[in-house]
């Protein structure tokens, strides 16, 4: 077999894989390596992939649904870090298989959830032999975590009134349906704060509170909030 030989089996992984280009094109060795090794994952939606502590058993690749990854504080409340979605990647696993290390978040599934797994000796072959992959990796990682130091500014730096009309004014209905739990987890904040934050906003005439949902009342006053 030539280097770079395509086999039917390979064919029809890459098909799969379609959202990772970076496994394009691989030597014919790591070819029938990821054939052999890949241990494909359905998970339901609510269901935890990880847990802080837990030992990470090799690179996901998520092919369907999304993945949000939560951090708890000292105090009982969680903060969302970030959200995996098809083609991109898991820094907190990334980070974990190059340093040896115990996970120190949870992962969600926030939908049904199919993801390939990268075994961690594959993995570390991929990092060392095959470029594109290389730089997938340390791409995303980097992409990630300028997210998250960008999240860390508004946190430290930005009123939560105007997080909130900021995120409100980003989605593409008017409205949200989500609870204050869930929304102070996505923001970074304690639940109590959050409703004190939306009643503001709803006294101003900015927004109307229904149970489980916020809607946008005046779009003109939420811009200005934010």
């Amino acid at each position: 077999m030539t280097p770079h030989a395509v086999t039917t089996e390979y064919t029809a992984l890459a098909i799969r894989l379609a959202d990772f280009p970076s496994l394009q094109n691989l030597p014919a060795d790591l070819q029938d390596r990821l054939i052999r090794a890949l241990q494909w994952v359905q998970v339901p939606r609510d269901a935890l992939l990880f847990a802080a502590g837990d030992v990470c058993q090799g690179f996901p690749l998520l092919v369907a649904g999304e993945v949000q990854v939560m951090r708890s504080t000292p105090d009982g409340h969680e903060i969302e870090l970030y959200r995996v979605r098809p083609g991109e990647s898991c820094i907190v696993s990334t980070s974990c298989l190059l340093g040896e290390t115990f996970y120190p978040a949870r992962g969600q599934a926030l939908s049904g959830v199919e993801l390939a797994v990268l075994p961690h000796d594959l993995f570390d072959a991929l990092i060392a032999r095959h470029a594109p992959f290389r730089r997938y990796v340390f791409g995303r990682f980097a992409e990630r975590l300028a997210q998250m130091m960008q999240r860390v500014e508004e946190v430290a730096f930005r009123s939560l009134t105007r997080r909130i009309a900021a995120l409100l004014l980003s989605t593409p209905e008017d409205y949200l349906a989500i609870t204050h739990e869930k929304l102070a987890a996505q923001i970074g904040a304690s639940r109590e704060a959050v409703s004190r934050a939306l009643k503001k906003l709803e006294d101003a005439g900015c927004i109307m509170l229904t149970r489980g949902r916020i809607e946008t009342a005046d779009r003109a006053r939420l811009q200005a909030e934010a």
